[in-house]
């Protein structure tokens, strides 16, 4: 059937187009899409549908994430859980709802907010200052332009408006703060009294038929899951790109044709002196500041007037008072508008007339010129060759793709074609199961995965698609074995089984002799056996096991001493309670370290409760098929 699709692709378009259009002529598009939409909806947020393809990608792209983080100690199948994709449903979920609540609400951020976020940022700075062609560089390294950038961080800070006062108001009272202080620190003193389990392995007995039911009842847990030995190839663009070579004359059209691309635009460097004016001042206020900056502009223009002295003595901005105003090297778009015209239109050594701004007023003076310039082709010309050897690389392999593809779709019962046409070697794997081989960066990707397990690879045993597995790299696999899923026999896990129920039983005896101690223990005191004491406290175990700790701390202690037992991994450990007493007050750091995290905590349950407010506000619905869609994880 395959091979009839392959030869008459434009016979089988022609008859899909002819079952297709009937659907919309009966159903209309619209009822069509209404159909689609509902067909693949999980969640309703605000009327509005969390679809099953949204909700694909933001796992793809959460594991692609870990995958990048991890490298080879990526698991798909430790990551890929129910509980991970609940959370990233939910993820989304809370995204929409912060969104239509800004929108409600005509959340927006200003021009100023947007400025002062993005001159904050360490990457886009130069001697602590911002730089525009760091700005840009940065950008273009993401593949972002300023426009784009700054339109989605506009959003974002928009968006940050309705959590955000929720976190920055939170505060931990300072008298549950002591409590939690006092609870980490009470310290009490222990002696110990441990019944290992191994000290009873020798009583344990567990013949072949106690093997053999535990076998019998617990047969899911030695099923071993479906898996296939593979073969794969993989082209990437060192494979298809080597010796590439740039000549002097297209490095020297490259140059022209990109002039633009090398232009430095005019620099100004300034100094100011500004008479800061809060927002909201009342008009005399701002009118007495405007009378203060024409007095200094006066003294400014004034013959063999020292600028930088009266900046340092008067001017308001905390910034660049101490350099005697000065703002350094900045271009277009770097300050705000009646600055930048007014800076822009004064001669070197020139001193404005008082310009007024949403921060105040200033007095400018133009302390130097760069003109604009384009940078010569020595300067660039490295450059220059990297990029053209990256756009002929990206043509050769965008080419060598295309064949790679045709090769491994024509001849699709075999990898050697397209292995022999680039010289690729044919790789080879055992025991590859469906959330792939951990480990191993080809075979550990999700789409490798799943195109193994695909019917057309694994029962027609037919070369898989060609899988992108980053820019520029392309995968083919094919099945060479399937082998079912089967329950390991029993020979296989008899010795596991006995191992386990050993240890299981051994532990059994010795809680059983420990609870019997301990009754004993709270009838009759007895240090019998006991450890030398030790000292602990919630925040100081001093290694002894978190459970005993946990119990030590729950014990009741109007009676000492006090007596508690409970399991650790390997054995039952009585606790005897001996003393109880308040730690010195920490330092005054400590509690600011630990208010500080506790009040973090604080802060996302308090938008946690936010959250589940604004999900009965817009009314979110969770649809039958998100229940399916969680547990789908990799297995």
């Amino acid at each position: 059937m395959f091979d009839l699709i392959r030869n008459h692709r434009r016979w089988m378009q022609f008859v899909l187009l002819l079952l297709i259009l009937p659907s919309f002529v009966f159903v209309g598009i619209q009822g069509y899409s209404n159909f689609m939409e509902r067909e693949s909806a999980l969640a309703k947020v605000a009327g509005e549908s969390v679809t099953q393809q949204e909700f694909d990608a933001a796992v793809r792209g959460r594991l692609d994430q870990l995958r990048s983080m991890m490298g080879a100690q990526f698991d798909p199948q430790l990551f890929d859980t129910p509980a991970m994709r609940k959370a990233v449903l939910d993820e989304i979920i809370n995204t929409r709802l912060i969104a239509a609540e800004a929108s409600k609400n005509y959340f927006s951020a200003s021009d100023d907010l947007l400025r002062t976020t993005i001159q904050a940022i360490p990457a886009v700075q130069e001697n602590g200052r911002f730089s525009n062609a760091r700005y840009r560089d940065a950008l273009a390294a993401q593949g972002m332009t300023p426009v784009m950038f700054e339109a989605q961080l506009r959003r974002d800070l928009a968006l940050q408006q309705v959590l955000g006062p929720v976190a920055q108001s939170a505060v931990v009272p300072e008298a549950v703060m002591d409590r939690l202080v006092a609870a980490a620190t009470e310290r009490r003193e222990i002696q110990m009294l441990r019944f290992a389990a191994a000290d009873y392995r020798a009583k344990v007995e567990v013949t072949d038929d106690d093997v053999k039911a535990y076998y019998e009842a617990n047969r899911s847990r030695f099923q071993l899951p479906e898996r296939v030995d593979a073969q794969y190839v993989v082209l990437d663009q060192n494979a298809v790109t080597p010796n590439i070579s740039v000549s002097d004359e297209d490095i020297k059209a490259y140059y022209e044709q990109n002039q633009a691309r090398y232009r430095q635009e005019e620099q100004r460097r300034a100094s100011h002196i500004l008479v800061a004016v809060e927002s909201g001042a009342s008009e005399a206020a701002r009118e007495e500041a405007r009378k203060k900056a024409q007095a200094l502009a006066e003294q400014a223009k004034a013959p063999n007037a020292d600028f930088a002295k009266l900046a340092r003595e008067n001017s308001q901005d905390p910034g660049s008072a101490g350099n005697g105003g000065d703002l350094d090297w900045f271009g277009r778009g770097m300050m705000v508008k009646p600055f930048e015209d007014a800076a822009f239109a004064l001669k070197e050594g020139e001193v404005s007339e008082v310009v007024p701004t949403d921060y105040g007023f200033h007095i400018i003076k133009l302390t130097g010129v760069r003109p604009a310039v384009v940078k010569p082709l020595a300067e660039v010309r490295n450059e220059i060759v990297e990029e053209i050897k990256q756009q002929q690389a990206a043509r050769r392999f965008a080419e060598a793709a295309e064949q790679f593809t045709n090769l491994v779709y024509e001849q699709s019962d075999t990898l050697e074609p397209a292995a022999q046409k680039f010289g690729l070697k044919i790789q080879e794997a055992q025991g590859i199961g469906r959330s792939g081989q951990p480990g191993n960066d080809v075979l550990g990707n999700p789409k490798v995965a799943q195109a193994l397990f695909s019917e057309e690879v694994l029962q027609e045993k037919r070369n898989s698609g060609v899988i992108e597995l980053a820019p520029n790299r392309l995968a083919a696999v094919r099945v060479t074995r399937h082998i079912p899923s089967t329950v390991q026999p029993l020979d296989e896990v008899a010795a596991t089984i006995r191992q386990q129920l050993t240890d299981e039983r051994a532990m059994g005896l010795a809680r059983e002799e420990g609870e019997k101690r301990l009754k004993a223990l709270r009838e009759q005191d007895s240090t019998q056996g006991f450890g030398a004491p030790v000292t602990v406290a919630r925040n100081a175990p001093q290694g002894v096991a978190p459970t005993v700790v946990d119990a030590v701390m729950k014990a009741p202690t109007d009676k000492l001493p006090a007596f508690v037992g409970t399991t650790t991994g390997d054995a039952y450990v009585i606790a005897r309670v001996l003393k109880v007493e308040a730690a010195p007050k920490p330092e005054a750091s400590v509690i600011a370290a630990e208010k500080s995290m506790m009040e973090r905590r604080w802060a996302q349950a308090e938008q946690l409760a936010v959250l589940q407010m604004l999900r009965e506000k817009y009314q979110v619905s969770v649809t039958a098929d998100a229940q399916g869609a969680s547990s789908s994880a990799a297995r």
